[in-house]
């Protein structure tokens, strides 16, 4: 039986996009960790957002950017369609996340992390707003976590086909 050549650029193209979904969401599945321990060192908390801030700037927003312009490529240049499930999927779930990491997260993350420096100001409790914010934050991010889970299922598995 004789191997199938795959394109060399196919390949890359694939290496980037499997990289940029570690890259972009593996971090994210810890934040919930992050926050859980701010109850018990509240003065750490606007650190642990900062931290947050940072992988969403420099890991999460591009590789999510990557993982897209890798994904049209491998659509483009494999032997995919437009009407595959499994491309649908991914198509809805990075728009997803991008309206979700640009529209909520980003800007309840900064307002978390305001909240905590100004409540920090004036004691060591966090207020019922930044409580109120950051169980907004951890909803939605099992929302969006759940997005990632089901969406590298439908990549993997490629129902449909």
């Amino acid at each position: 039986m004789l191997a199938t050549i795959v394109d060399p650029g196919y390949k890359l193209a694939l290496f980037l996009h499997i990289l940029a979904v570690v890259l972009a969401f593996g971090p994210t599945f810890g934040y919930a960790f992050f926050f859980s321990v701010t109850p018990q060192f509240p003065r750490a908390t606007p650190a642990v957002i900062a931290g947050i801030q940072k992988i969403d700037r420099y890991l999460v927003t591009p590789g999510m950017l990557v993982l897209l312009l890798a994904g049209i490529y491998l659509l483009a240049d494999g032997p995919w369609q437009t009407s595959d499930a499994f491309v649908g999927v991914g198509f809805l779930a990075i728009i997803v996340l991008f309206g979700l990491q640009h529209g909520f997260f980003r800007p309840q993350s900064a307002r978390a992390r305001e909240l905590a420096e100004r409540d920090l100001k004036t004691g060591d409790e966090l207020s019922s707003e930044f409580t109120a914010i950051s169980e907004r934050l951890s909803k939605v991010g099992s929302l969006a976590g759940l997005i990632v889970v089901v969406t590298v299922f439908f990549m993997a598995y490629k129902p449909f086909l």
